[in-house]
This record gives C-alpha cells, sequence and structure tokens, in this order.
C-alpha cells in the first residue's frame, strides 16, 4: 500500500472538492479517498506525459 501527504492551500483544498463531489455524484460508490488518489494519478501521469 502506498501513502501519500500532500499540502494544499484552501484554495487548492476547495477545488479539489469540488472535483471529487462532482465524480462522486456520477460514481456513488467510490469513496472520497478513491477519487481524491485518482484525480492525483491522473494528474502525476498527465504531467509525465508532457514533460516526454
Amino acid at each position: 500500500m502506498r501513502k501519500t501527504t500532500i499540502e494544499l492551500t484552501d484554495d487548492q483544498y476547495f477545488y479539489l472538492m469540488e472535483k471529487v463531489l462532482e465524480l462522486k455524484r456520477q460514481n456513488k460508490s467510490t469513496s472520497m479517498g478513491a477519487l481524491i488518489r485518482d484525480l492525483i494519478e491522473r494528474d502525476i501521469k498527465t504531467e509525465k506525459e508532457e514533460s516526454s
């Protein structure tokens, strides 16, 4: 299991929570933690693709 700790500004936190709630409405069986992890992993993947 991998654990990640991140520090967010208030603006970043609320933006992220808005995205999580949007996704949660689409997939009600997914936990908030899983959605946040998926968003972070997608962002990391996008950054890697852009830097290549």
